[in-house]
């Protein structure tokens, strides 16, 4: 898939609008369509810089947020630019410098950034995340101590699903220490992991699951559903006034009523978008710590 390897992208233009892979460099950019009266678009550095972690391809990202874009861009008045990052830890380490307005992340990378002074959280993105183990069907694995002494495939080590997932499988008796990680860079690595036969399992979440391309999808199945993890949070990237920030808020719980809104919970298999509560953030604070150490704080 093109450009799926590099996650340092810059999201601004239609999909139409999509480069290939560029050079090898910091970054790659889709370029914004000129507006209909001829005029340039607003230089980058006076965009809106609405950050998106990382836990699937660019490509799928910018499909999935175009009407996001849409949406927020009449309402903020300035252009919106969808930005990702390589990796979770890369993404964290931007979002903590203040090179996003609005961050939708991770619920355990979320509260750390909250725990580290960044806004509290506006909004949660329900339902829960699936957690999965997932075979490929012509090599099913009967049990998960068929693991043992073998691979298992994750994208993301710092997502929470991955976090649960290593703790469940603990829990089941196996021995992580006999089980070798492999981290795949994108989705469709994944399950191209499992059709080789270097993994008997790997570990995804729904949202990777359905990101991988039908026809090799269709040749996975689910093994487990290990664990249901709170949904993405979304907070402001920089410090602002209180009033700004129920602006946005209002803006961001607003999304599911419009038409955009709509489209965008379709892509992204959401059912609703809701202010957070001190329960959620309760309910990841038990991996802060094992999250600040796989990020290198700590």
């Amino acid at each position: 898939m093109a450009g799926i390897g590099r996650r340092t992208v810059l999201l601004g233009g239609l999909a139409a609008a999509m480069p290939g892979p560029g050079p090898d460099g910091p970054s790659a950019r889709a370029q914004t369509p000129p507006s209909p009266s001829g005029a340039q678009a607003t230089p980058t550095s006076q965009a809106f810089q609405l950050g998106v972690l990382p836990n699937i391809s660019a490509r799928i990202i910018l499909q999935t947020y175009q009407p996001v874009r849409a949406y927020l861009e009449p309402r903020v008045g300035r252009p919106i630019e969808v930005v990702t990052a390589p990796d979770f830890r890369a993404f964290h380490q931007r979002t903590m410098a203040g090179a996003y307005d609005l961050v939708v992340t991770a619920a355990n990378l979320g509260r750390v950034a909250e725990l580290a002074g960044l806004p509290p959280a506006i909004a949660i993105y329900d339902p829960p995340i699936p957690g999965l183990l997932v075979m490929y069907g012509a090599r099913p694995i009967a049990s998960v101590a068929d693991l043992a002494g073998k691979t298992l495939a994750l994208a993301n080590p710092q997502s929470l699903v991955a976090l649960r997932g290593l703790a469940w499988l603990a829990e089941q008796g196996l021995d992580l220490s006999s089980v070798r990680q492999v981290h795949a860079r994108n989705d469709d690595s994944l399950g191209q992991l499992l059709a080789s036969g270097e993994a008997p399992l790997a570990m995804m979440s729904g949202g990777e699951f359905r990101a991988i391309g039908e026809g090799l999808r269709s040749r996975l199945q689910v093994f487990r559903e290990f664990a249901r993890v709170p949904g993405f949070f979304v907070l402001p990237g920089k410090p602002m006034p209180a009033a700004e920030v129920e602006r946005l808020a209002g803006w961001v719980l607003g999304l599911p009523a419009s038409p955009e809104g709509q489209e965008f919970m379709r892509l992204a298999n959401l059912q609703a978008i809701r202010r957070l509560t001190d329960a959620d953030r309760a309910g990841v604070d038990g991996v802060v710590a094992e999250t600040r150490r796989l990020l290198g704080q700590g």
